[in-house]
C-alpha cells in the first residue's frame, strides 16, 4: 500500500515538474519577443497568466507574479511610497473584514479576501512605479503583446502534443485540480470535452490572461503602420486560445471588440477600397475552407453550443444567478452575503455563482459586494477625466478599454474575483497618473 502511494505520489511530482518546464517556455517566449526591452517592472504582466501554481503556504498558493509583486512593494517602500494607501482600498479592505466577520470568519473566505487585498496592493504599487515611466503605455504594449504570442504559441504546441500523445506531462489532465493545461470533462450534455484552461483553473479565465495583449495587437492591425505580421500573429494566437478553451462568453465578446476596433478604422481610412478588397480575400479564403470542412465545422460549432447547459436549463448560467439571488432574498442574506464561495453549499442548485459579479454581492452582500462593482465600473470613468486633464489621445488608451471592458464581461460567466488581469487594469485606470496630476497641480499653485 504504502508503495503504490509512493508510486502516486513520484508521478504526480513528475507532472508537477512538467508544468513547471511548460510554464518557463511561456515566459521565455514572452520575454524573447519583447523587442524593445521594458522598464523591469512591467514584466509582471508575463507572469499574471499564471493563475493555479506557485508555492503552496498554509493552504494558500502563492503565486510567481505574487513573489515578483513582493520586489514591486519592496521599491515603494525604498521611495517611501509603500504607506500612502487611497481612501478607496483603504475603505474596500475594512468593509471585507467587517464582512468576514459578520459571516462567521469562514476560512475559504477570508483566504479569499486577503488574496484579493493583496493583489490589489500589488497592483496600486506596480501603479505607483508606472507613473514614473513616460512611456508606461508604450511599454505595456509591448510586454502585454509577447505575453500574448508566448502563452500563445506554448498553449498551441500542448494542443499538438495533446493530439499525438496526451500522456506527456502536464498537458492533459481529467480532475479540475489536476496538473494539466488541457481538461477533460463530461459536460452537463453528457459529451465528453477537452477545454484549454492554460494555467489557470477554469477554461474560462485563460482567455483573460491574454486580452490587453490581443486589444493592443489589433489596435495596430487596424491603425498602426509597422509590424502588421508580428500583430496578426498575436492576434491569430489569441483566437486559437479563444477557439480551445470552449469559452462561448469569450468568442461573444471578441467579436464585439473586433468589431468595435475595425468599424471606426474603415470610417476614418481613406483607403476605403483597399479595406474592401482585404475583406472580400478574407471572406474568400474562409467560404473556400468552410465549403471543403463544412461537415466538420458544422459538428463543431454545434457540439460548441449545445454540448453545455444552455442558459435558462436547469444547470445555465440564468438558472443559478436566479436560483442564487432568490435564496439570499428569502433567507434574509442579501444585504450582508454569506460569505466568498459558499453560496453553492446553501442553495437548492448546489451551483458556485459562475459570475464574479454576482458572486460579489453573494459573498460580501448588496451593500459592501454592490460597491465593490460599482468601483471596478467606475475605474474607466476615473481614468477619462485623469486622460483629459493630461490631455492624452483617446487612441492612446483605448486598447486598455476595450482589454477591461472585453475581460469585465467575460468574467461574468466564471467565479474569479482574484482576476489578476482585471485588477492591474482597474488600478491603472484609478491611480495611473494621478502622481503626476498632483505634481502639475503643485506646480501651477
Amino acid at each position: 500500500m504504502q508503495h503504490k502511494k509512493h508510486v502516486v505520489s513520484t508521478y504526480e511530482d513528475g507532472l508537477t515538474q512538467m508544468i513547471w518546464i511548460w510554464i518557463m517556455a511561456a515566459v521565455a517566449i514572452s520575454w524573447l519577443l519583447c523587442r524593445k526591452k521594458a522598464v523591469w517592472y512591467h514584466y509582471i504582466w508575463m507572469l499574471l497568466p499564471i493563475e493555479m501554481y506557485g508555492i503552496t503556504v498554509a493552504g494558500a498558493t502563492i503565486k510567481p507574479y505574487m513573489l515578483f509583486g513582493c520586489l514591486i512593494i519592496l521599491c515603494n517602500i525604498q521611495r517611501r511610497r509603500a504607506y500612502k494607501i487611497p481612501v478607496a482600498i483603504f475603505c474596500v479592505v475594512f468593509s471585507l473584514i467587517v464582512s468576514d466577520i459578520l459571516n462567521g470568519l469562514i476560512i475559504a473566505s477570508v483566504m479569499q479576501h486577503i488574496m484579493f487585498i493583496l493583489i490589489i496592493y500589488i497592483a496600486y504599487c506596480y501603479v505607483n512605479l508606472l507613473n514614473e515611466d513616460v512611456d508606461w503605455l508604450k511599454s505595456i504594449e509591448n510586454v502585454t503583446i509577447a505575453t500574448t504570442i508566448g502563452y500563445g504559441l506554448t498553449f498551441i504546441l500542448a494542443y499538438i502534443a495533446y493530439t499525438i500523445q496526451p500522456q506527456i506531462g502536464g498537458v492533459y489532465c481529467t480532475d479540475r485540480y489536476s496538473v494539466g493545461m488541457f481538461l477533460r470533462f463530461v459536460s452537463t450534455g453528457g459529451v465528453a470535452t477537452v477545454r484549454l484552461r492554460g494555467f489557470c483553473v477554469d477554461p474560462n479565465s485563460v482567455v483573460t490572461t491574454l486580452i490587453p495583449g490581443a486589444a493592443f495587437a489589433l489596435e495596430n492591425l487596424v491603425y498602426g503602420k509597422h509590424k502588421k505580421i508580428y500583430h496578426l500573429i498575436a492576434m491569430m494566437c489569441y483566437g486559437s486560445v479563444v477557439v480551445l478553451s470552449g469559452s462561448r462568453m469569450a468568442l461573444i465578446c471578441t467579436l464585439a471588440m473586433v468589431i468595435a476596433v475595425i468599424l471606426p478604422g474603415f470610417r476614418q481610412a481613406e483607403n476605403k477600397g483597399k479595406w474592401i478588397i482585404s475583406f472580400v480575400l478574407f471572406a474568400t479564403v474562409l467560404l473556400v475552407v468552410g465549403a471543403y470542412y463544412y461537415q466538420e465545422i458544422m459538428a463543431e460549432i454545434y457540439s460548441f453550443f449545445t454540448a453545455r447547459a444552455g442558459l435558462n436549463d436547469e444547470a445555465g448560467r440564468l438558472t443559478i444567478w436566479r436560483k442564487n439571488i432568490e435564496w439570499l432574498s428569502e433567507n434574509g442574506r442579501l444585504l450582508i452575503g454569506v460569505g466568498q464561495n459558499q453560496i453553492a453549499n446553501l442553495t437548492t442548485a448546489g451551483k458556485a455563482c459562475h459570475n464574479t459579479w454576482l458572486e460579489w454581492i453573494c459573498g460580501t452582500g448588496l451593500l459592501i459586494g454592490g460597491g465593490i462593482v460599482i468601483w471596478f465600473f467606475s475605474a474607466p470613468i476615473k481614468f477619462g477625466r485623469y486622460a483629459k486633464q493630461l490631455e492624452l489621445k483617446p487612441s492612446q488608451y483605448l486598447p486598455l478599454l476595450f482589454a477591461y471592458i472585453t475581460t469585465a464581461v467575460c468574467i461574468t460567466t466564471v467565479d474569479n474575483i482574484t482576476n489578476s488581469v482585471l485588477i492591474f487594469l482597474m488600478a491603472i485606470f484609478n491611480y495611473g497618473c494621478l502622481n503626476r496630476i498632483e505634481e502639475s497641480q503643485k506646480l501651477s499653485r
